[in-house]
C-alpha cells in the first residue's frame, strides 16, 4: 500500500500545472475520444487542477468527445444537462453534437430548419455520415433550388462512399443502415410532438411523375433490403420516401 503524503501530493499537483497547455489538451483530448464515459470523466478532469480546467474548456477537447458513448443514457436520466451538454459541444464543432442538434432545430422548430441544416452541414463535413444523408433528404427538392439538389447529391455519394462514373447503377446499401438511424435520432428528438406509437409506419402519397419508368430501377436485391437505381435522382427520391414514411405522421407533416 502506497501512503500518498502531503508533500508527495503537492509535487504531483506541480507537476501538472508545469503541463504545457497543448499537453494538456493533449491529454484531455485523448479522455475525451477513448473514454467510455468521456463527459463524466471530462468533468472530474476539469476538478483535478486549473490547468485541466483550462484544457477541457478547449476547442479541441470539445471536438474529440465520443458524446455517442454517453448520450442514450444521459438523454433520459438527466435530460436538462444532456441538452446543455449537446449545446456546449455543438459549439465547439462536435460532429456528433452538431448532428444532435441540427435534428433538434430541423424537426421540432420549423423557424429554426436552416440553422439546423446547417449544422447538420458541419457534422457532414467532420465525416458524420448520418448527418450526411439528412441534410442531403432535407435539401433536396425542397423548393431551394437546382444549387441545393446538386449538394444534396454530393452528400448521398458521401454517404455511400463513391465516386462518379459513367453508366455506373446507384446502390442504396449504406443509405439504408444510415436511414435507420436517422429515424430513430428523429423519434428521439421529437418524442414529445408524436402522437403514434414508435412501431408505427406511414405511407405517404406517391407522385406519378417522379415515378421512374426504367425497368429495374429500385427493385429491392434478394436478401438484401438495398436496391440499385437508374439515376442518382431515383435514389435520392427513394430515400426521402422511405426516411420520411417511417416517422410519425405528426412528425413528417410537420417537416415536409
Amino acid at each position: 500500500m502506497v501512503v500518498l503524503t502531503r508533500s508527495m501530493a503537492a509535487r504531483r499537483a506541480s507537476l501538472v500545472h508545469a503541463l504545457p497547455h497543448d499537453m494538456a489538451v493533449e491529454i484531455a483530448g485523448h479522455v475525451a475520444a477513448t473514454s467510455p464515459t468521456p463527459v463524466a470523466d471530462l468533468g472530474s478532469l476539469r476538478a483535478s487542477c486549473r490547468a485541466m480546467r483550462a484544457a477541457c474548456g478547449d476547442r479541441d477537447v470539445g471536438r474529440r468527445v465520443a458524446l455517442e458513448r454517453e448520450a442514450g443514457a444521459m438523454r433520459w436520466s438527466d435530460h436538462e444537462r444532456y441538452l446543455a451538454v449537446v449545446g456546449s459541444l455543438s459549439g465547439a464543432g462536435n460532429p456528433e453534437a452538431c448532428f444532435l442538434a441540427g435534428v433538434a432545430l430541423a424537426f421540432t422548430q420549423p423557424q429554426r430548419a436552416r440553422p439546423g441544416v446547417e449544422l447538420l452541414g458541419r457534422a457532414a463535413k467532420a465525416g458524420h455520415r448520418v448527418a450526411a444523408y439528412v441534410r442531403a433528404l432535407l435539401l433536396y427538392d425542397g423548393g431551394a433550388g437546382a444549387g441545393d439538389e446538386d449538394d444534396a447529391r454530393r452528400l448521398i455519394r458521401q454517404v455511400e462512399g463513391e465516386e462518379v462514373a459513367a453508366g455506373q447503377r446507384w446502390s442504396n446499401g449504406e443509405c439504408v443502415q444510415c436511414r435507420a438511424q436517422a429515424v430513430e435520432a428523429v423519434r428521439q428528438a421529437t418524442w414529445r410532438m408524436a402522437e403514434l406509437p414508435a412501431s408505427a409506419v406511414v405511407a405517404l402519397p406517391e407522385d406519378d411523375a417522379d415515378r421512374c419508368a426504367v425497368k429495374g430501377c429500385g427493385e429491392t436485391e434478394a436478401w438484401y433490403e438495398w436496391a440499385a437505381f437508374c439515376s442518382e435522382n431515383c435514389r435520392i427520391r427513394h430515400e426521402r420516401g422511405m426516411f420520411f414514411s417511417q416517422l410519425p405522421l405528426t412528425v413528417a407533416n410537420f417537416v415536409i
